[in-house]
């Protein structure tokens, strides 16, 4: 959404260079050298001026004409300099530049230098990018497995003993991640209404093209649905455009600032009041644009300040919204197979044919344009839309839908409007499908005389209140062609109290019913670790219920976690909860009890992953991205950090498992050489890398084994070489003689033939043989230079 202040920026530079132009030249008052005797009249002069263009230097010298007191210069040089051809488009190649309408020339003699004041407007324009630049790193993948594993077993005092164990297996390589899951459940003893054996839930390849940004898929895969559509899960193929494979890349327009600077100048750009950037700007048109990464409405403040000091502030409120596309942007789903029916019920159940494809392009920085279409084969389904960029009182979303099945042609509605500010914000929906209307997502469950009109209706808003905290509610309205209607309101508030507390309070109710609330206090203990928790609830029939809880979560890199809790129920028994967990380097236990009455549950848990790649099995945490393995080349013990943080040390076979690798973003990976013996030598100690989703990479420190001794050389007479005395091997590594003649070489081999240059000119060789088996660097005797 573009907000110009053009003309008010054009109109305080120009006044500022106006007034530049008598107190920023020191030659501002002198006067042209005398001018020539009439014998010399017709005389040219050829001079060699640097050219300064309105106060900033070109850093150019050129050469200049002078005759009869005007000034020639050469018409290419104008057009190098950034004068727009259109001022200088002359037939002459040598133009007279005193006479050139719209340039004011000066040539100053004590400092040799061609003054040029041109208007702002004839000089090239300028782009600022505000956005710090991010490098796009190649997304990495290495050939490997992964298990994720999830084991859970219950017992009941008056029930069954169920075990079950959940999988996610992956294959990922160059060729794409291909991943399977599901769970396997027994009924050890008693009775249960789940039921046994193994149920598959989704089985998967994919494959990135970062550079297209485009992902392909088949195997069971979920349509990519618009915000007025619905998703469904069909077995078959998909290819969609993915913007998450390229992080730095910002899909929504941003605002632009334009202007013009007469003279020299700083810019300072501030958003909400907080300083974003400062740039120097040259004479000429200007613009800024990508803006740090803010979504909603607020004010851009542009301070310039001239070579004065004089200082110009500029307003500009602006709006700026993620749900809008760039101009010439596209996004696009094409998804075609199978519908996927009782997921998590049946393995392999699947309908006749369908298809769905959806389709966004950005037209303008205030609107974009939205298309759907679905098939199967009793239904086709199209619509369109768009999302309306409302300059800054927000956005409006609009579509259509038109279905036909089985005869009968239905439609369906939608409306809604949006609105962000750092202080304020609002959602309205209304969303109308009449009882003919069809689509995949209904189509499955949906039996012709069950068709009727359906109503949703939805307010949801927001207020910031500073350090008062914050408030927010919605409401809702689904109403149905059958005369049944519901409608929900829900109210919350937050706010932060002293000590790090934390207050919460929320309030639902059905119209027609009665409230349903919750208070709850939230403390962070200094004393010890945890969270002690505090909270009250009331039902809708009126029944308090209060609840204590002290909560402590495992540390990430490892540690142990506990939850007790306990639950005072007015018209029913107390719930009661203990459990802990230890999380360690391989895998992560837990255990525990609740229950109410004497109905208790007793459970255990683990849950983690395994990992096959570059020969080793690794056994870790469980792995829900990418992950990146580090190897150092065999060294063991050696000290891993990612982000900054220590990870951990590598073990005997020198790798070390990262299980924290987020998909798409290039984390940095550091290892510290300080405890690699010291004939070891590391290039490269700090790595980044981005890795695909649901893979892993083997990030290598290459280290390499360095020959190295220390020696004595002595010239004819036994005497030490003169310092400074430079060596060069056979491997043409060099070295400097230092004080009594002792050096320090590496790169050697077994025999090596060393010239040595003396700091008079003078050289001299010598031959050193070593045993290259030794893992040290060697101390050897005095060697004489021959």
């Amino acid at each position: 959404m573009p907000i110009r202040s053009y003309g008010y920026l054009h109109m305080c530079f120009t006044l500022s260079s106006c007034a530049l132009l008598l107190t920023a030249m020191p030659a501002a008052g002198q006067a042209l050298p005398p001018p020539p005797s009439a014998s010399d009249a017709q005389a040219a002069w050829e001079l060699h001026l640097e050219i300064i263009i309105n106060q900033r230097s070109t850093q150019r010298v050129e050469k200049v004409t002078q005759q009869n007191g005007e000034l020639l210069i050469s018409r290419e040089v104008l057009l190098e300099l950034g004068l727009p051809r259109e001022h200088v488009n002359h037939q002459d190649d040598i133009i007279n530049i005193s006479r050139l309408s719209g340039l004011e020339a000066r040539y100053h003699s004590p400092s040799q230098r061609l003054y040029l004041e041109v208007p702002a407007d004839w000089l090239p324009h300028q782009l600022h990018t505000n956005a710090p630049h991010s490098n796009t790193y190649p997304l990495q993948s290495s050939s490997g497995a992964l298990l994720n594993y999830d084991a859970y077993i219950s017992d009941t005092q008056h029930g069954a003993t169920v075990a079950s164990l959940g999988h996610e297996a992956r294959l990922f390589g160059d060729a794409g991640t291909l991943t399977t899951s599901g769970i396997y459940r027994e009924i050890m003893s008693g009775e249960s209404g789940l039921e046994e054996g193994y149920r598959r839930f989704d089985t998967r390849w994919e494959y990135a093209d970062q550079e297209r940004m485009i992902q392909y898929a088949a195997g069971d895969v979920i349509t990519r649905p618009l915000g007025w559509t619905n998703a469904v899960r069909l077995g078959g193929i998909q290819v969609s455009r993915n913007f998450a494979l390229r992080p730095d890349l910002v899909t929504h327009p941003l605002p632009e600032f334009s202007g013009e600077a007469a003279v020299p100048t700083t810019l300072d750009l501030f958003i909400d009041g907080s300083r974003q950037s400062s740039m120097e700007l040259t004479p000429g048109p200007f613009t800024v644009t990508n803006m740090p990464m803010v979504t909603g409405a607020g004010t851009a403040t542009i301070v310039t300040t001239d070579s004065q000091g004089r200082q110009v502030s500029t307003n500009l409120p602006f709006y700026v919204s993620s749900e809008l596309l760039q101009p010439g942007l596209t996004s696009f789903s094409i998804s075609a197979g199978a519908l996927r029916r009782h997921f998590g019920q049946r393995d392999f159940a699947y309908g006749g044919a369908a298809a769905a494809g959806s389709y966004r392009r950005g037209i303008s920085n205030l609107f974009t344009m939205e298309l759907q279409s679905e098939a199967s084969d009793d239904l086709t389904a199209v619509g369109a839309g768009g999302t309306f960029g409302l300059w800054r009182l927000g956005t409006l979303e609009t579509a259509y839908r038109q279905s036909y099945s089985e005869g009968v042609t239905g439609e369906a509605y939608t409306a809604g409007y949006r609105y962000r500010s750092r202080r304020f914000n609002v959602g309205l929906r209304h969303q109308v499908e009449q009882a003919d209307f069809m689509d995949l997502a209904n189509s499955t469950h949906r039996a012709a005389n069950d068709r009727t009109q359906r109503e949703v209706s939805q307010l949801t808003t927001g207020l910031s209140l500073g350090r008062m905290g914050s408030l927010a509610g919605g409401y809702f309205d689904i109403k149905t062609g059958d005369d049944s209607r519901t409608r929900l309101v829900n109210l919350s508030y937050n706010r932060s109290l002293w000590q790090r507390m934390h207050l919460s309070l929320s309030a639902n109710r059905e119209i027609g019913g009665d409230w349903n609330t919750l208070a709850q206090v939230t403390v962070p203990l200094n004393s010890s670790p945890g969270t002690l928790s505090a909270s009250v609830r009331r039902d809708n029939d009126g029944d308090l219920t209060n609840r204590v809880q002290y909560a402590h979560t495992p540390p990430l890199q490892g540690g142990w976690g506990w939850n007790l809790a306990y639950e005072q129920r007015e018209t029913d028994s107390d719930y009661r909860q203990a459990d802990v967990t230890w999380r360690g380097t391989s895998t992560e236990l837990r255990g525990g009890i609740f229950g109410s009455g004497n109905n208790d549950v007793r459970f255990a848990n683990a849950r983690g992953s395994l990992v096959r790649m570059d020969n080793q099995w690794f056994a870790t945490n469980y792995i829900r991205d990418g992950f990146v393995v580090v190897s150092t080349d065999g060294q063991a013990d050696v000290p891993v950090r990612f982000e900054n943080q220590l990870v951990g040390h590598t073990r005997g076979s020198g790798h070390l498992l990262v299980p924290w690798a987020r998909a798409y973003y290039a984390g940095k990976y550091e290892i510290d050489p300080l405890v690699l013996p010291a004939h070891l030598d590391v290039p490269t100690v700090e790595q980044r890398v981005a890795v695909n989703a649901g893979s892993g990479y083997l990030l290598r420190f290459p280290v390499e084994r360095v020959i190295a001794a220390t020696l004595p050389l002595l010239d004819r007479q036994g005497e030490p070489l003169p310092l400074g005395s430079r060596v060069v091997t056979g491997s043409g590594a060099t070295a400097l003689v230092g004080w009594d003649g002792l050096t320090y070489l590496e790169g050697l081999q077994s025999n090596n033939q060393l010239q040595v240059t003396l700091p008079d000119g003078s050289a001299c060789v010598l031959s050193l043989s070593i045993d290259t088996q030794i893992d040290d660097i060697q101390q050897l005797g005095p060697q004489s230079c021959l």
